[in-house]
């Protein structure tokens, strides 16, 4: 397995492909051309990055930062002003 290590301000994130799944349990990508925003596990941060840390689902555009392919995964490299927040669990 091979791993990027962020540097600087660099972000290194694992696309989250989005799908949905038919009640007969067919797997349906979603239309991405329609949907401007990507989302994507954080994997790993540089030593400049502030507010985000490894774990963090973020959201960004989707013709931010580089992609990249390693291990048949899709990842992005992004900086920090590319990300437009952190998707959080709200309970109640």
């Amino acid at each position: 397995m091979k791993v990027i290590q962020a540097v600087n301000d660099k972000i290194v994130v694992e696309v989250i492909m989005q799908e949905k799944v038919t009640s007969g349990g067919i797997i349906l990508p979603v239309n991405v051309d329609k949907d401007p925003q990507g989302y994507g596990e954080v994997l790993s941060i540089g030593e400049e990055v502030e507010n985000i840390k490894v774990g963090d689902i973020i959201i960004f555009h989707k013709s931010g930062g580089m992609a990249i392919i390693i291990d048949k995964k899709i990842m992005k490299v992004l900086t920090n002003k590319e990300i437009y927040g952190i998707v959080k669990e709200i309970e109640g």
